[in-house]
């Protein structure tokens, strides 16, 4: 029964910490040198990252208009995790401390729990979400608040410390959202090593319906502040839920989603890697059932099976919750997948060659993973040096022909975007990364925000094309052409292609 008078113990806090930091020292130097290692370009180049045009200029309004209270939280607390390398910095050391202590309790060796962590942080899912600059440090933070939020309450019956751990869960969700699929598989992956090892199947499911009730409550408490501060869901997020009109449609989504997934099938199979990688895994997760289910008791067998079920339903939950077909950058709870299946085999055979097999085997993801992170890493800095030369390029033509605009006299507007440039890393479809900042031209807003950021006045409003522009729109050349900027009443009207 949950204690409401019980104090905490601050000396034995601190002692645990202590003794945290010695007994995984080599684990967090190993994992940080391989974290900066792999993602070594994107921490060492600066450039602008997704959305660092509207975060830089509007600063933290965006975290509310995006319903991303934690994030908001967050950004005050950590004022130094707002800027490019210690943004990334941040949110690696962030990420390695989840894999970490989502494990670090259980009885086993840390030669097991490196290979866990090395699997988790070397998953390309997470490069995605890093070029989201004054958000990614938070998010990844916001994930290792929920993993702490889960070992705060599994063990302990301090009612403080569930309160504590409903708000660490709070801002956890409200910075990102697939947060709540990472607390999912993190009670999942703790309550499927303590059955193994002690059997008890009314403690597992005590621990899920109690880790169940936090996570609801943490929900009710996110939900009760959106319905304080605006009057319904952000719209770009009941976007993703594709049950909204058509719940058979819905299913069926989700169903193709999860074979393109698992069976590495076009854009959605690179959330697994590739075919190879995801048959491997398939296969030891099959040997994993069968190597422990072994004990001729089918009640045990039967809740094993259960338990992994729920597993794996955690690591999709968020495409069961919307339906599928969610951005990759969301769905970086499948890095629990291959790390934990792996882990699993690794400490519980005790066949040597095995062991050796899934050594090299993991050796193997996390080199493909880490060439994967590298080729999109690079993709986007070479996008982002194009876009700086048009950028470059355009605000000479508007200063030439308007240098009024200088003065915000004129407003700016967009016709049509520059198609993305074709080159031999380009990754076009894969999420925003070597998409151009003039290829968005289904937002002009995010243009003139470039824009800004390289050199135009931040006083230059952005301008409407109305009906009564659009024939002489039409009769202009488009960009690279000396032309393709006219103004056209108060709006200096920048045409890039015919679109």
């Amino acid at each position: 029964m949950i204690n409401i008078f019980e104090k905490i113990d601050y000396n034995k806090i601190s002692d645990n910490i202590y003794a945290f930091f010695v007994q995984y020292k080599n684990i967090l130097f190993i994992s940080f040198f391989v974290a900066v290692f792999v993602n070594a370009v994107d921490i060492f180049t600066i450039k602008f990252g997704i959305d660092a045009e509207q975060f830089a200029v509007d600063k933290s309004n965006g975290y509310t208009s995006q319903q991303r209270y934690g994030s908001l939280i967050l950004y005050y607390l950590f004022p130094f995790a707002r800027y490019h390398i210690l943004s990334q910095i941040t949110g690696l050391i962030a990420l390695i401390f989840a894999a970490l202590l989502t494990i670090s309790r259980h009885n086993i060796s840390n030669n097991s729990k490196l290979l866990f962590v090395l699997l988790f942080i070397t998953y390309p899912n997470f490069a995605f979400i890093q070029y989201f600059y004054f958000q990614s440090a938070y998010n990844f933070i916001g994930l290792l608040l929920v993993v702490i939020a889960y070992r705060m309450t599994e063990n302990n019956k301090n009612i403080l410390l569930h309160i504590i751990a409903v708000f660490f869960l709070f801002i956890g969700i409200s910075s990102y959202q697939t947060n709540m699929a990472v607390f999912l598989c993190v009670m999942m992956i703790n309550v499927i090593l303590d059955f193994i090892n002690n059997r008890n199947y009314k403690q597992a499911t005590y621990s899920i319906i109690k880790a169940t009730i936090i996570l609801l409550l943490s929900l009710i408490l996110f939900y009760t502040v959106i319905k304080l501060s605006t009057s319904q869901l952000n719209s770009y997020h009941n976007n993703m839920i594709k049950y909204s009109n058509d719940v058979i449609g819905g299913v069926i989504n989700l169903a193709v989603y999860l074979r393109d997934v698992l069976f590495s099938i076009g854009y959605n199979g690179s959330h697994t890697a590739n075919i190879i990688i995801t048959c491997i895994l398939t296969i030891s997760t099959i040997y994993l059932i069968y190597k422990i289910i072994k004990i001729r008791d089918i009640k045990y067998n039967i809740f094993f099976i259960s338990l992994m079920f729920l597993f794996l339903l955690a690591v999709f939950s968020m495409d069961i919750i919307t339906g599928g077909y969610l951005q990759i950058r969301i769905e970086y709870a499948f890095a629990f997948y291959p790390a934990f299946i792996l882990f699993l085999i690794f400490i519980y055979s005790r066949n040597k060659l095995i062991q050796t097999g899934i050594i090299i085997f993991s050796f193997g993801i996390i080199l493909f993973h880490a060439s994967q992170i590298v080729k999109i890493q690079t993709a986007h800095y070479i996008t982002y040096k194009q876009d700086i030369t048009i950028a470059e390029n355009i605000i000479n033509k508007l200063y030439n022909k308007y240098p009024d605009v200088y003065h915000g006299k004129y407003k700016v507007a967009f016709k049509g975007g520059i198609k993305n440039h074709d080159y031999p890393l380009s990754i076009e479809g894969k999420e925003m990364f070597s998409l151009s900042y003039f290829q968005l031209f289904f937002a002009n807003y995010k243009m003139l925000l470039f824009l800004k950021l390289v050199g135009l006045p931040y006083n230059i409003q952005q301008g409407t094309i109305t009906e009564d522009m659009k024939k002489e729109i039409e009769k202009m050349p488009v960009y690279p052409n000396n032309d393709c900027i006219k103004l056209i009443g108060d709006t200096i009207i920048i045409k890039l292609n015919n679109n």
